[in-house]
């Protein structure tokens, strides 16, 4: 399939109040046809605007110069008829500096080439660095990801934005990280509901006393009547016990049996314990309450440990530890109190020294974690820096290959692009010396007389009288314009107005504003340049809009042609009149792969919408083609001449059929058609006269019909300079019709008048 050629401008988006994000792909050449109002205006503003548009890669927009002819150009260029700037053309008065500049513009062509060459490969490079950057991304990102979703705390403002992890991510180095240590620091850090926690206490074992009175029989020595019926008995503790625990509650009677006790029996019962059973009593009383009391102590500062709410894996073991501890202690206390009951019974004690040493290294490890912590809170900010960076060395680690490989391709290609600018500074400067050069030379070629004197050729063969373009007295480059008496020209109408303005626009762009002559290559667009303008205007307007196409066409398909140029990089033309657009787009809308149609509509909704005009060509495997918008003018162009009288519409209408007719239909060429009517059959054309002269009139007119068909791409043709205005319309008729009748087609002029 046939693709179409690309262009500087590569895409255009269109948004306004009558577009919605409507884009086209321009290419060379492209037509545009809508109604009024449908906005092509704001199109034709849109293509310069760089928020708009998307260039090729290999061209950058400040190597290129916009000329835009609408409305603001009218404005800024024709506000003042006594001060214009001029126009400068290239003349061909020097051809030694001709041939100098253009053996330097030809090495500046190769320079420029190099550069762009140079510039697509730093572009390639800068591709190749991005591509690699993005493998370097995606393989980093999930290698990283068990550890970012691990500390998703440490990597606030990384969590979403892949290339900006990475590049945090290469700015700190691997290094050995001890993920325990991370974790608990993390924890500490980042953890919900931190706080200050109280150390755990010690409990000093020493504070237990001893005593050797557990591991000896206490017994009483006295010898009464009431002590030995005691000892018979064997119940000596049993009645101490019972007298000393139920004495103040029983009264005056037994615990046991009831009766009343004699008056005799505190005085019997104390003279059954000598003074030593006495002393030892005493000192095993003293000693459980010691003992107890210390317990006591040490039962309070434990159960306070082992309530603490801080949280680690040592407080449940300090738990278990301190229960085990008080299972020890009351059974100790057990044994006290089966002494005590019965004091000549021998027992034996735990030693509870070592829990309590187990109690407390318990305890100082848990105190080590609550330093910490409480170290922490002291500085939460610094702690949590401290763990961010464990936790981005951890990841660098884990990634430190694939970084390491990237590293080493992206310093090669930075060190390729590096060279490459390198030789892209020396063409540039190499490029500005040639362009000072150039610029230089072109002084000594340009001049704005050739400009205006085209312009005022223009006009008059265009059939508007009365005024004309002159150099302004006394000033350098402007121009005035002027009617016949030299008075500057105002109140000139509107159609007068868009007429000048865009022979000024056309000749700027052929030419320059700048006595250093053309530095830039243009991107032409043109908006509705016919508007007022009579069908005489009109069809000059057109023949120039098709010369700056044909320049555009050379970047395409460039002819053998002496000094054929190509200066017109890219073209836009935007039109409402159908007569016009049909003017300008005949000759080359075949031509597909550089040639792009748009028609603009006006939507229900008000919105108007950009169509590409283009259809399957009728031959099979062609592909597309484009499609004209506008209905064939071929018929209204013979409508317009059986009706008009107009000598200036006439000649234009004509020299429009014979182009149709003869080179699209007919198949002559340029010089073919010419050759035949000006040379072979010249005579037919002349009429001797009486006395004896020859009337060349019909030939002159013949002359200048055909004289548009024979248009190079750089000049314009001496036959559009022919002043019809003075001659009879019917014998430009008779002329024409003697066209078709020497040519042998006068079955189609006769079908195509109308005549039986």
């Amino acid at each position: 399939m046939t693709e179409k050629v690309s262009a500087l401008i590569s895409k255009v988006t269109v948004n306004s109040p009558v577009f919605q994000n409507e884009v086209f792909s321009p290419t060379l050449i492209n037509y545009f046809f809508g109604k009024n109002g449908t906005g092509k205006s704001t199109i034709a503003k849109l293509i310069s605007k760089p928020e708009a548009t998307e260039w090729s890669p290999e061209f950058s927009p400040e190597d290129y110069e916009f000329q835009v002819y609408n409305e603001e150009f009218i404005q800024e260029n024709i506000q003042s008829y006594g001060n214009i700037p001029g126009v400068f053309t290239i003349t061909k008065q020097n051809a030694t500096v001709k041939a100098t500049i253009d053996k330097k513009s030809a090495d500046l062509k190769i320079l420029s080439d190099k550069r762009t060459a140079i510039g697509r490969k730093i572009t390639e490079d800068n591709n190749q660095l991005e591509s690699i950057l993005n493998t370097l991304v995606v393989a980093l990102w999930e290698k990283s990801e068990a550890t970012r979703k691990m500390y998703p705390a440490t990597q606030t403002g990384f969590t979403t934005n892949k290339k900006k992890f990475v590049a945090e991510l290469m700015k700190h180095k691997p290094g050995s990280v001890d993920e325990d240590a991370v974790k608990e620091l993390y924890v500490l850090a980042y953890g919900e509901g931190g706080r200050h926690y109280e150390e755990l206490k010690s409990a000093a074992a020493s504070t237990i006393p001893s005593t050797s009175l557990l591991g000896k029989t206490i017994v009483s020595s006295s010898h009464t009547t009431f002590s030995d019926f005691l000892n018979a008995l064997n119940a000596t503790a049993w009645v101490n016990q019972g007298h000393r625990e139920y004495q103040h509650a029983a009264g005056k009677k037994c615990p046991y049996c009831q009766q009343d006790l004699p008056d005799s029996f505190e005085d019997d019962l104390a003279s059954c314990f000598d003074e030593q059973y006495k002393k030892e009593m005493a000192q095993l009383h003293e000693f459980i309450q010691a003992y107890r009391a210390a317990l006591n102590d040490i039962y309070s500062v434990l159960n306070g440990n082992a309530k603490s709410n801080f949280a680690c894996d040592q407080l449940a073991a300090y738990t278990t530890e301190f229960e085990l501890f008080m299972e020890k202690a009351k059974a100790n206390v057990a044994q006290l109190e089966k002494k005590w009951n019965d004091p000549a019974l021998v027992v034996e004690l735990d030693d509870l020294s070592t829990y309590l040493h187990d109690l407390n290294e318990l305890a100082e490890q848990i105190n080590q974690k609550i330093r910490q912590n409480n170290a922490i809170l002291a500085d939460i900010p610094t702690k949590q820096k401290e763990c961010t960076n464990m936790v981005w060395t951890l990841m660098a680690t884990i990634c430190q290959a694939d970084i390491a490989v990237y590293q080493s391709e992206n310093d090669r290609i930075r060190a390729e692009i590096l060279r490459l600018q390198g030789e892209q500074e020396k063409a540039e400067n190499d490029i500005g010396t040639l362009n000072d050069e150039i610029a230089q030379l072109n002084k000594q070629t340009v001049n704005t007389t050739a400009a205006k004197d085209s312009i005022n050729a223009l006009i008059k063969s265009s059939g508007f009288q009365g005024f004309s373009l002159r150099e302004k007295p006394g000033a350098q480059y402007v121009y005035q314009l002027v009617r016949e008496d030299g008075t500057i020209a105002k109140g000139l109408s509107e159609g007068e107005r868009h007429f000048i303005a865009f022979l000024y626009f056309y000749h700027m762009v052929m030419g320059s504003q700048s006595d250093e002559g053309k530095m830039k290559d243009k991107i032409v667009v043109i908006d509705d340049p016919v508007s007022s303008m009579d069908s005489s205007a009109l069809f000059t307007v057109a023949s120039l809009v098709r010369e700056m196409i044909a320049v555009c066409y050379n970047n395409y398909e460039l002819t053998e042609e002496e000094n054929v140029d190509d200066h017109i990089r890219q073209i836009f033309c935007l039109t409402h009149n159908p007569f016009f657009f049909k003017e300008i787009v005949y000759n080359r809308i075949a031509a597909y792969e550089c040639v792009s149609v748009y028609e603009i509509k006006k939507q229900a909704n008000n919105r108007s919408v950009i169509d590409k005009c283009e259809q399957d060509s009728p031959r099979v495997g062609d592909g597309k083609i484009n499609r004209n918008p506008v209905v064939n003018t071929y018929e209204a162009l013979w409508r317009e001449y059986r009706t008009s009288e107009d000598p200036v519409a006439l000649m234009n209408v004509s020299r429009r059929i014979l182009e149709y007719y003869f080179l699209q239909m007919c198949g002559y060429s340029n010089g073919n058609i010419r050759s035949d009517l000006m040379e072979t059959h010249r005579s037919a054309f002349e009429t001797r006269l009486p006395d004896g002269t020859v009337d060349h009139t019909r030939y002159d007119i013949v002359d200048a019909m055909v004289s548009v068909l024979d248009v190079g791409a750089l000049s314009f043709n001496d036959g559009l300079y022919f002043d019809a205005s003075s001659v009879d319309p019917s014998l430009l008729k008779d002329a024409f019709r003697q066209v078709f009748d020497v040519l042998n087609q006068m079955q189609h002029y006769k079908m195509m008048m109308q005549e039986n």
